[in-house]
């Protein structure tokens, strides 16, 4: 399998030509691509290659082949009654999907979708040249203090995996992955030196904050750091401005609009990891107006960020760490996301059972993610659940483990081989 080379910056001249591109499409394809457009320098690189790889595609076809192309689209939107009167082309919104949703012709309108963009990609990638793939990690990890079952957590992971034993100490396997060369791919390292401003191909995800302070001063790459606990100033602001949003669902566009245009900067809320990163600054807002949770539950906020961050960034280095949660309080709604801190004076009462529990399916969670994309196959995947001193290891696609599980492994045994068999 293989990856698009980064792509050179957008200058002004190229998101006109964009732009441009999009008015030649159907009008149910644009408001993505212009809402890119519009986000591109808070857009990943990924997400940047990815647009200017499509629009690429679009600007091979001349104006009668691309017509001949999504005439089929275009005559399909006529009998939905899109018009550009009646649908947004300047951004995705629920408006839009509801009118898509509701039409008789939606499943046969994705599918038309599907083969104009796999056309135009498919024009695209005759003309783009390519690299070999990098090798790539996911490390999940399963805190001490959250009881997972030893006999029930690993088994309905892939079956390409197995369990290693570790003897004693495997919070430290969590340690040299992140300060070692791990973390670190050599294509990262040549962007460092060439004072790239890339930062998405190493995350750390974090539920307790612990993650960030593992990453050695020394290394050379940046880090796309994100701990729940540190945003908790960021989180408490933003859960006061919903709140005061009226429960209407007509008014949701706009709500949701308007809180993504908040000056939230000015706050001064946003903990110093994330505070020089404007696209990481502009994640987290996605991620807490996505109404999954992620706003008032740790391990949803490290599952979700997770997914968004292999989903948006496809880094070569992903690592998320879950943690404890405390027990809903009775008679507060985490249903409207209420803050329950504010709203109830009981004291907070942490929930280890309950968190194990969840910590461990969103972890699975986070694996069935990545499957979902073609880097998948070059990635290892190792969760580690320290309580049982116990890691579940799936090698990349069409590669055998090699390594017996008969006896235990110390975590730096563990780590040499998995760096030297997979990762190098």
């Amino acid at each position: 399998m293989n990856e698009r080379p980064d792509s050179a910056q957008a200058d002004a001249s190229s998101l006109d030509s964009y732009r441009r591109s999009i008015e030649r499409l159907p009008i149910t394809l644009r408001p993505s691509l212009n809402q890119q457009v519009i986000q591109w320098a808070t857009l990943f690189p990924f997400e940047q290659n990815r647009l200017a790889h499509f629009m690429k595609g679009v600007e091979t076809f001349s104006p009668s082949a691309l017509a001949v192309l999504t005439q089929p689209l275009w005559a399909l939107e006529k009998k939905m009654g899109i018009t550009l009167s009646n649908f947004s082309v300047a951004s995705d919104t629920i408006e839009n999907a509801s009118l898509l949703a509701r039409s008789e012709y939606y499943a046969e309108w994705r599918r038309e979708v599907q083969r104009v963009f796999e056309a135009v990609n498919a024009a695209a990638h005759e003309s783009t040249p390519f690299q070999t793939a990098s090798p790539r990690l996911i490390l999940l990890v399963l805190p001490r203090n959250l009881p997972v079952d030893p006999f029930s957590v690993w088994k309905q992971w892939d079956r390409r995996g197995r369990e290693i034993k570790i003897s004693g100490g495997s919070e430290r396997l969590c340690e040299l992955a992140v300060q070692g060369q791990l973390a670190i791919s050599p294509n990262a390292i040549l962007a460092a030196r060439q004072g790239s401003r890339e930062s998405s191909d190493l995350w750390l995800i974090d539920a307790e904050g612990k993650l960030n302070s593992m990453l050695s001063p020394l290394s050379p790459v940046a880090a796309s750091s994100l701990s729940y606990i540190a945003l908790k100033p960021f989180r408490d602001r933003l859960l006061a401005e919903l709140n005061k949003a009226p429960k209407d669902i007509q008014a949701t566009d706009e709500i949701i609009a308007n809180l993504r245009r908040e000056a939230w900067d000015a706050w001064g809320l946003w903990p110093a990891e994330v505070a020089n990163q404007p696209g990481l600054r502009k994640f987290v807002i996605d991620l807490f107006l996505s109404g999954n949770g992620a706003v008032i539950f740790s391990n949803a906020f490290v599952e979700w960020a997770a997914a968004e961050a292999l989903r948006r960034a496809r880094p070569r280095t992903l690592v998320a760490r879950f943690g404890m949660r405390s027990k809903p309080k009775p008679f507060t709604s985490i249903a409207i996301f209420e803050n329950q801190q504010r709203i109830s004076s009981l004291p907070e009462v942490d929930d280890p059972e309950n968190s194990a529990i969840d910590a461990a399916i969103l972890a699975r969670y986070v694996w069935l993610n990545a499957c979902r994309y073609p880097e998948q196959e070059q990635t290892l995947c190792l969760c580690v659940a320290e309580h049982g001193d116990s890691a579940f290891v799936i090698p990349p696609a069409g590669k055998s483990l090699g390594l017996g599980s008969e006896h235990p492994r110390t975590p730096e045994e563990l780590y040499r081989f998995l760096e030297a068999q997979f990762l190098s």
